[in-house]
């Protein structure tokens, strides 16, 4: 019998074979993805190379919508359940599923991904001033054009005309990745690195590197990291992953909104970078004092209900 087949080997085993997992499951689901590409929107991409060209004036946004859909699912939502389905006869469990949350753990995680909005601010001014040794310099290049890339990407997909572009943009952008990445990240690969090291703080911290490190943007991996502590930290002591991906999802959300009432007049453009202005080392700092707080409170609150 398959189920658990493989929970008495050892983490490095389950690490191999999560990498395994992501690589099949990504494959085949860029291939049901192309087929029905086809089927729906009468594309081929192996043709139609301009449907798919970012920087062409002919992209058809709404099959890279699509696509980014189905990167999404096939990388970072279905092989987390192959990997608990082998190594764990509980994959809820194993997964941090099966624990439920509550509403005052829902809105401190909330406030916390609120209140680290100009903390994230002071990190990428910092990030914005690092650069990598002379002799990594063709990385930092190929980062940089990388990001560069990322940014073309995200800006278009985030000009939003209607409000079915709004829900569309949320499920996406906000909605699938929060659970996607959250269940491969936190709910696999910090276990595993946890138990590799022994350690689960370097389990976060590694864990965190490697979802700043996929989004191969260079400015802003410090930002990114810190965001990924955030989430590891919450569902350590939470035990359900449901925290961390609500996070995920107000932190993706608010930046799909923010960016849609900008569009629309509603609100200044000044807020997507609020904490980024002349005071941001004060504003930055108070944001973190303020995070930490709320941090021990959610804490607190976890060992209380435990």
């Amino acid at each position: 019998m398959l189920k658990g087949s493989l929970s008495h080997h050892s983490p490095f085993t389950h690490l191999i074979v999560s990498l395994l997992a992501v690589v099949v499951s990504f494959l085949l689901a860029m291939f049901v993805g192309t087929v029905l590409a086809l089927v729906f929107f009468d594309i081929n991409i192996f043709t139609d190379l301009q449907a798919i060209d970012i920087n062409s004036d002919s992209v058809n946004l709404s099959v890279l919508k699509f696509y980014q859909s189905v990167y999404s699912i096939g990388m970072f939502i279905i092989p987390p359940f192959i990997v608990a389905f082998l190594v764990s006869k509980k994959v809820r469990e194993y997964l941090y599923l099966a624990e439920g949350t509550n509403i005052s753990k829902v809105l401190l995680a909330t406030f916390i991904i609120i209140f680290s909005l100009p903390m994230i601010n002071l990190l990428a001014q910092l990030n914005s001033h690092l650069s990598l040794p002379e002799f990594m310099s063709g990385i930092e290049t190929w980062m940089k054009n990388s990001e560069e890339q990322a940014k073309i990407v995200t800006e278009k997909f985030l000009v939003m005309n209607s409000t079915s572009d709004l829900l569309v943009n949320l499920v996406v952008i906000a909605l699938i990745p929060a659970i996607g990445e959250e269940l491969l990240f936190r709910g696999v690969l910090q276990g595993i690195f946890g138990k590799l090291t022994n350690n689960i703080h370097w389990g976060i911290i590694i864990t965190a590197f490697l979802f700043a490190a996929l989004h191969m943007q260079f400015y802003g991996l410090l930002p990114r990291m810190a965001m990924g502590i955030l989430f590891g930290y919450l569902l350590i002591w939470s035990r359900s992953l449901w925290v961390p991906i609500i996070a995920h999802l107000v932190n993706n959300g608010m930046a799909v909104i923010t960016k849609y009432y900008i569009g629309k007049g509603n609100i200044p453009e000044e807020i997507e970078t609020i904490g980024a202005n002349e005071n941001y080392w004060f504003t930055g700092l108070v944001s973190v004092a303020i995070v930490l707080l709320l941090l021990r409170v959610f804490r607190s609150i976890c060992k209380r209900k435990a």
